[in-house]
């Protein structure tokens, strides 16, 4: 780049990216504020994340990966493992979904995966014809897979860690088996991934947070795997699951961190062997996952711009002082040997807001000592006062009541340096949060270091072990920094697809294919058709999970569902009959009843059956 006076600028491609990320990140947290303030004006600033995708790079990115001897070969560029990570905005999320799976998990996986999604492709453009016209085209075999045999028991969740601990590592996709039953491949595996996706959800597993004294939101009657469960027996809440704070040298986090290890294992197997799980994570869990090596999310790596304070203490560090200053710093890490801790790889990244989310009864209360916190620093920083009236207003300081009425002094409350769990399955009444805690009463002149102390040890102390764990198992699989190229709702969609399918009667006659028997027209197809227009959100779910192993729908809804829905007329099936399935086919024998009601009747008794018999 040559200026006008023709001096070469010094703006490299580098600070333009630079330039790029910083934009991209103010542009995402600007949407989130606008989200949280619809009818404010909070800014001027509205740049579409659509707008930062470059379809030229895009499209290079696509013809690297799609070369089968560049990825036999592993002659990827560097350029393209470098800007999927770090910019992540000049890519749609299909490019960096296949960059993503032709990289992640070996070459072999790659060639086949490209293969199938022609496949895929080339059915949803043509309908259900030969895959393949060309018989001389070359064609790689299908990976490997290795059956396992699971009882169907109570105890299936230790069957369960036991499988993928002597999977993790292995390439080959994991099908499985139920003992006694005859059924075989992807509907047994995909049940087996939604009945321990059911089983990692029960509140006396003790992993997530929940209340006693609240109800959790979405708290109700449901049957995700095990039968229908009253209230209660899962965490069910509108944020999604983030781990339970627990004391960290205690025994039974010794045992939920072995199970956070086995879920770090499972989720990387789900994404390893495109398994759809409905495991309804919470966002702030989910940016945890997106972490690069230096443990940062790529949303806050682009908040990251060297302040002169940071520039001028690099300076220090490297001048002809740095002894004195090193020397400095031992003393004091001598003197207060609790800040030389080493912090946990993802300390520093959830913030309130996130802190809101996912422990909203305790925040809101956070949130009131803060408001406290804050006037007294307004009173510090008020020059006009004398340093007598200073301390009379700051002791006359109440914490306001949510009922209303005069504010109460915050030594009235009697709290102390010690954190009360929010439910007994837990298994600990209580944690101080500093030395001698329960002695030490919450006033106004430390709220500071409470507020500090409880949000540290709810977000990062009282969980460490647990996300240590789980990133630990994650990599055993395939590194979890790989995930880093995505946003947290991507990661969630990869996992979960559409957690809350829905569809209209539409969606159903252009997505569905009668066979063998019905036609669109037929009267038993449209009575078919009205009955799942008409389900409700958990009806849907377990129409999904009874034909095609998985309660979500892939991104995109009914019209990416592959292979698509198959609806045939069951031969011999009268009124008295039930509807059968052939889950890896996604085939539903349907008999042609004799009314809406009669098949809504027998259909939502199909869905509650458990068990692979043939049919």
């Amino acid at each position: 780049m040559v200026r006008s006076g023709g001096e070469r600028s010094t703006c490299s491609v580098e600070d333009v990216l630079q330039l790029l990320r910083l934009l991209y990140s103010i542009s995402i947290d600007l949407g989130h504020v606008r989200h949280r303030h619809e009818d404010e004006d909070v800014s001027h600033f509205r740049v579409t994340p659509e707008e930062f995708i470059s379809r030229k790079i895009t499209n290079k990115l696509v013809q690297q990966i799609q070369d089968p001897v560049v990825l036999a070969s592993h002659a990827v560029p560097e350029w393209a493992d470098s800007l999927s990570n770090k910019c992540l905005m000049l890519f749609p999320f299909e490019t960096r979904q296949l960059y993503f799976t032709c990289t992640a998990f070996g070459m072999s996986r790659a060639i086949v995966w490209l293969q199938n999604q022609r496949d895929a492709t080339l059915e949803r453009s043509r309908g259900p014809s030969p895959r393949r016209d060309d018989t001389h085209e070359y064609r790689v075999g299908r990976i490997k897979h290795e059956r396992v045999k699971v009882p169907r028991s109570c105890d299936m969740l230790s069957w369960a860690i036991n499988v993928m601990r002597f999977h993790a590592k292995r390439k080959s996709i994991l099908e499985i088996q139920f003992s006694g039953e005859e059924g075989t491949g992807l509907g047994p595996s995909l049940e087996f991934y939604a009945l321990i996706a059911a089983e990692l959800q029960r509140k006396s597993l003790a992993m997530w947070l929940c209340d006693d004294d609240f109800l959790d939101d979405r708290a109700r009657e449901v049957d995700i795997g095990q039968g229908v469960m009253p209230p209660g027996h899962y965490v069910q809440r509108s944020c999604g699951l983030f781990p339970a704070p627990l004391p960290q040298d205690s025994a039974i986090c010794d045992r939920i961190s072995n199970v956070f290890r086995f879920l770090g294992t499972f989720l990387a197997k789900c994404l390893q062997d495109n398994r759809l799980v409905d495991l309804p994570l919470s966002h702030p869990f989910l940016k945890l996952m997106c972490l690069d090596s230096s443990g940062r999310t790529i949303t806050e790596q682009y908040r990251d711009v060297e302040s002169p304070m940071s520039q001028s203490l690099l300076l220090l560090s490297s001048s002809s002082d740095s002894g004195l200053i090193t020397s400095q710093f031992e003393k004091e890490l001598l003197l207060e040997p609790q800040k030389c801790k080493v912090q946990a790889w993802f300390h520093g990244l959830l913030t309130h807001e996130d802190f809101e989310i996912v422990n909203p009864h305790r925040a809101k209360f956070i949130s009131h000592l803060q408001d406290l916190a804050n006037r007294k620093g307004a009173i510090l920083a008020d020059r006009s006062l004398s340093e007598k009236d200073r301390h009379n207003q700051i002791q006359s300081l109440g914490l306001e009541l949510a009922h209303g009425g005069s504010p109460v002094p915050l030594e009235d409350l009697g709290l102390t340096f010690r954190f009360n769990p929010s439910s007994r399955v837990y298994g600990y009444d209580h944690v101080d949060l500093k030395p001698g805690g329960e002695h030490e009463l919450v006033t106004v002149d430390n709220v500071e270091e409470f507020i500090e102390l409880v949000t540290d040890f709810c977000l990062h102390t009282g969980i460490r072990r647990q996300m240590e764990a789980f990133r630990s198992g994650f990599s055993e699989t395939f590194s979890m920094e790989k995930l880093q190229s995505f946003t947290p709702g991507e990661v969630q969609m990869m996992l979960s697809g559409d957690q809350a399918p829905q569809w209209v009667r539409e969606d159903i006659l252009n997505y569905t294919e009668p066979k063998l028997g019905y036609t669109r027209e037929s009267p038993g197809f449209q009575k078919f058709v009205n009955v799942l227009a008409s389900m409700t959100g958990d009806e849907r779910k377990a129409f999904l999970q009874f034909t095609t192993g998985c309660s979500s729908l892939p991104p995109g809804g009914l019209a990416n569902l592959y292979p698509r829905l198959a609806v045939v007329r069951k031969v011999d099936g009268n009124d008295g009959s039930y509807p059968s399935v052939n889950t890896c086919l996604h085939y539903l024998k349907l008999p042609d009843y004799s009314s809406e009601e009669i098949l809504r009747e027998k259909l939502h008794a199909a869905t509650a059956e458990k068990g692979f018999h043939l049919n």
